[in-house]
Order: C-alpha cells, then structure tokens, then sequence
C-alpha cells in the first residue's frame, strides 16, 4: 500500500493499467510514495518495457487516467526516456504496481 493511494484508487490504477502488464512493468513513485503529498499533488508512474511505450499506446493510458474517477493527475516517465541520474535518485523509492 501507498500512502497517497487508497485501495479504491489502486484498483482503478490496476484496471486501466491492466492491459498494458503484459509488455510493461508499472512503479508509483515521488510524493505519494514518500508520504509527503499533499491534497493536490499528482501520482508520478514509471514504465519500465524492452522498449519505449508507443506514443499511441500512452496517449491511450493517459486519457483513460483523465477520464477515470482519480482526485489526481497521473503523470508517466518512460525509463529509456529517463535520465540516468533522475532515475538513481527516485530508484530507492519506486513501489512495483505491475
């Protein structure tokens, strides 16, 4: 369990994200898994694949999120996007969704 994540809005995260777990690994990580969110902080998600997510396919993921029933913008991070120091410093805190 995150702190900044109720069990009701995990179960939406895990039904859009569904789907996807097949070719990509999913994290939460930043502020609500640090516990130090605050009311409107967003939900940060990495995606981890052989490869970069499809524009398509995220664009898809992103408009699923907007239109679910969250209290939060979820914003996504590619790890091959990713820079190799922002990635060492969020790695300690990454939470394993799919």
């Amino acid at each position: 369990m995150v702190a900044g994540v109720s069990n009701k809005e995990l179960e939406i995260i895990k039904n859009i994200l569904a789907p996807y777990a097949i070719k990509y690994e999913f994290y939460f990580y930043g502020s609500r898994v640090k516990g130090t969110f605050g009311k409107t902080s967003d939900l940060d998600v990495l995606i981890k694949g052989k490869e970069v997510m499809p524009l398509v396919d995220l664009e898809v993921l992103k408009e699923r999120f907007d239109e679910s029933f969250l209290p939060y913008i979820v914003n996504f991070s590619d790890y091959h996007k990713m820079d190799e120091k922002f990635f060492a410093l969020i790695k300690s805190d990454l939470v394993k969704i799919f």
